[in-house]
Order: C-alpha cells, then structure tokens, then sequence
C-alpha cells in the first residue's frame, strides 16, 4: 500500500508555503518539492535504506528552508515505524504532516536582522 502525504513548509525563497509531497510504500520513499526528489530504497532491517545522490537537506536548501541536520533520520524513523507496525495510517500522516509544522516554524524563526538577510 503507497500512503501519499502533501506537506506544506514555509519556503523564504517563494514567501509562503510549498508542498513537501512524500510517498511511502514498503519498498520505498520518495520526497519531492517542486520538480526535485529524494528517494530511498529500503533494503533490510539490518541496514540503512539506499538514498538516491538528491538529499532531502539539498531540495530544502533551494527553497531556503534549512532543516535540522537529522532530517533523513526522522523520515526513515517514520517510515521504519509505518513498515514495523507499530503506526498507523492516519498516525504517519498526523507525524509527517507534525514534523513539516516543526520544520517550518524553524524556518520562519530564522535570524531577519540585516546581517543575516545576506546569508539566509
């Protein structure tokens, strides 16, 4: 069963938000914004899932919206949870969809000082 979450994030590049669309099976991972995607391959529960060369942290990034660096772990914890059972459906959605709150209120308390203005 594929579980497709659209997840609005606060992008400073456009001023508003943007669509963070994951798609989870039990193969696979797939997050995209705009028309750039990470995905990830589960390959056993003994190793780490095999990402594709596009980083969730890079996709971000263009849209300057800088997340913490666990980001890839908290949406392999997820999806890890979502594969083992131990969550739901709706469970995974109401976490995604928590987990793009998180990630855009971090992005809308970024320093706004002129100083910063140049580096964000």
């Amino acid at each position: 069963m594929c579980i497709t979450v659209n997840v609005p994030i606060f992008s400073p590049r456009w001023g508003r938000d943007t669509i963070c669309s994951i798609k989870i099976d039990r193969d696979f991972m797939e997050i995209t914004m705009q028309v750039r995607t990470a995905r990830a391959i589960w390959r056993n529960d003994s190793l780490d899932p095999e990402w594709s060369e596009q980083t969730i942290q890079d996709i971000m990034e263009e849209d300057q919206i800088y997340p913490p660096a666990i980001i890839k772990d908290l949406f392999r914890y997820a999806w890890k949870e979502w594969r083992n059972g131990e969550i739901s459906d709706e469970a995974l959605v109401t976490e995604l969809q928590a987990l793009g709150t998180w990630i855009s209120t971090i992005t809308r308390a970024r320093p706004n000082t002129k100083f910063w203005s140049t580096y964000f």
